[in-house]
């Protein structure tokens, strides 16, 4: 496995900055109508609309959320594996930091897959 292109990391780079502004509706241009998405130990969801009203509902619990990317990379087939802390800051002050690895699938510009394997145990009074 090769070490991402730029073009890679900034598509990464563009979609979480959508993200950590809560721009659902730009959001959902960055995912296919088919996406399938497993959050941690949570069940496989499919479908955009689907997708998009998990990511409103845990963006709603949260001030903030923002990724940082630590090792990114990819396949010829359009699979990227990268590393990302992410923070999450909460409405009470709270603040976690969690390390996630993640396996992506873009096909023509979208996400088809997203698979993020994660220990969200130090914020699962939040999320729940």
């Amino acid at each position: 496995m090769s070490r991402a292109d730029q073009s890679t990391v900034d598509f990464l780079t563009e979609y979480f900055a959508v993200m950590e502004k809560k721009d659902y509706e730009r959001l959902g241009d960055y995912y296919a109508d088919n996406i399938t998405l497993l959050f941690s130990n949570a069940q496989i969801v499919t479908g955009k609309e689907v997708v998009l009203a998990q990511m409103a509902e845990i963006g709603n619990k949260v001030h903030s959320l923002s990724h940082l990317l630590i090792n990114i990379w990819q396949e010829e087939n359009g699979v990227v594996v990268f590393e990302v802390d992410s923070v999450w800051r909460f409405r009470d002050g709270v603040e976690a930091t969690i390390r996630a690895c993640s396996i992506f699938t873009v096909e023509g510009g979208k996400f088809t897959d997203q698979r993020i394997y994660v220990d969200n145990s130090p914020i699962d009074s939040y999320l729940s």
